[in-house]
């Protein structure tokens, strides 16, 4: 039977207390499109919405950025109206933008307003951040325009946008990455006023928008949300348990709170840690691993000194008819007798490439902008870049079957590349080592 139990709080305000009201003069935008993943709106098993702060980032498509409008303070809003009927209800989020040009590059922003289905960003006077649009429902966005009237009017070009979601314009302390640099990339310090002041439901399920605060602390016990990405779809996951998965891994997101370690370790390869976010709040990776293997997710769980790597779950990947090697997509159509001839060979997605890493520096291996592993099959001509953080005072060097790789420093990292041969290779990294250490080192 489901727990029907009541997930309503106390309101409460302090008397005194200012609430400023109106929005910051600059706006930021994206188009959906250009939107990889998205944070998470937290809920409890019966689908209730939990928390009004997204927990994690938006990843971004390969060198997309939020872009700007500025706007004008006192003419601009953001309202949040409930819409339809029980036990079906929403809420329409309302943003009343008011440029003031209306100038040839003003005007163009209806070419790519208009018609794109948007996210907006947008900063109360306290400093949170608010977003309008969801991975749910499309975004409506129309532009007018008025050259003004008489010596006395004024002119403005309007950006309006209606967005449904599951409650006001939720908040985001996540980065936003712009063309000038990040923002929040620590999280929002002034995220804390919103949406959950009064609770504690920031610290049990990664929704709260005072989640970033406590990245590294370690009075504060990681927390991981069962629904985890995997090649883009949402499975979810338990301690100890398997996913399984038809082809090869190209993906994996995660999210919670306070996140501290979390790592992924092919069978007979290296473990290799999963980047965090510095808020702690979300994780993600791109690889090529090559069906069938088996993939164990590792996390950190524990608080202080007592932290401990435990086995989360475990990816078990099938190859399909698509992935294989042997029988690769040509018994289509050539059934009648010469799928035998076509089974022997390399039809599959390229070559070999053999990865043997020495060393207690750091590396990275990527093709596509995707991360390569040992035993991943790469079509020849594919260029690979390599990129090793040596040991402390040491110099890196890198083979290629056998023949020296340049790499050239930049910052303390060093960088090289080459392109797949035509034919199975193996690569060797050396980082160096470090006296008193004699571990391989973790990419």
């Amino acid at each position: 039977m489901p727990d029907c139990s009541s997930v309503q709080r106390s309101l409460a305000w302090c008397q005194g207390k200012p609430e400023l009201p109106g929005v910051k003069r600059r706006i930021y935008y994206i188009s959906k499109y250009d939107i990889l993943y998205w944070p998470v709106l937290q809920h409890d098993a019966n689908g209730r919405l939990t928390s009004a702060a997204y927990a994690g980032d938006f990843v971004l498509r390969a060198d997309a950025k939020w872009k700007f409008i500025d706007i004008i303070s006192d003419k601009s809003q953001l309202t949040s109206d409930a819409q339809g009927e029980y036990p079906s209800q929403t809420q329409l989020n309302k943003l009343v933008a008011v440029h003031p040009g209306v100038d040839e590059e003003a005007s163009s922003a209806a070419a790519y307003l208009n018609n794109n289905d948007n996210v907006f960003l947008v900063e109360d006077m306290r400093g949170a951040i608010r977003v309008v649009g969801s991975d749910k429902w499309p975004t409506k966005t129309t532009v007018t325009q008025d050259l003004g009237q008489g010596a006395a009017g004024t002119t403005s070009t309007t950006i309006n946008v209606e967005a449904t979601d599951e409650c006001p314009a939720p908040f985001y302390a996540g980065i936003i990455a712009t063309e000038d640099g990040d923002i929040n990339p620590g999280g929002n310090p002034n995220q804390n006023t919103g949406g959950n002041s009064g609770s504690n439901s920031g610290g049990n399920n990664g929704g709260s928008s005072n989640t970033g605060n406590n990245s590294g602390s370690s009075s504060s016990a990681p927390s991981y949300n069962s629904s985890v990405q995997i090649n883009g779809q949402a499975y979810n996951v338990t301690k100890g348990g398997t996913v399984n998965i038809t082809g090869n891994l190209t993906s994996l997101r995660f999210t919670g709170s306070n996140m501290s370690y979390l790592s992924y370790k092919p069978n007979n390869d290296m473990e290799t840690e999963i980047e965090i976010n510095s808020a702690g709040t979300s994780a993600s990776c791109n690889v090529v691993i090559s069906a069938p293997n088996t993939v164990k997710i590792y996390r950190q769980e524990g608080t202080g000194d007592d932290r401990y790597d435990v086995l989360w779950f475990t990816i078990n990947l099938t190859a399909s008819s698509s992935t294989g090697g042997n029988t690769g997509g040509n018994t289509g159509g050539n059934t009648g007798g010469n799928t035998g001839g076509n089974t022997g060979g390399n039809t599959g997605s390229g070559h070999t490439l053999t990865i043997t890493r020495t060393g207690n520096g750091s590396s990275s291996v990527t093709a596509n902008g995707s991360n390569v592993t040992s035993g991943s099959e790469l079509p020849a001509g594919t260029e690979v870049t390599i990129r090793v953080t040596p040991a402390e005072g040491k110099t890196p060097n890198a083979l290629l079957n056998g023949d020296d790789l340049t790499l050239t420093e930049n910052g303390g990292i060093y960088t090289g590349s080459f392109q797949m041969p035509d034919s199975n290779a193996n690569l060797v990294i050396n980082s160096g080592w470090n006296d008193g250490h004699g571990s391989g080192d973790m990419n």
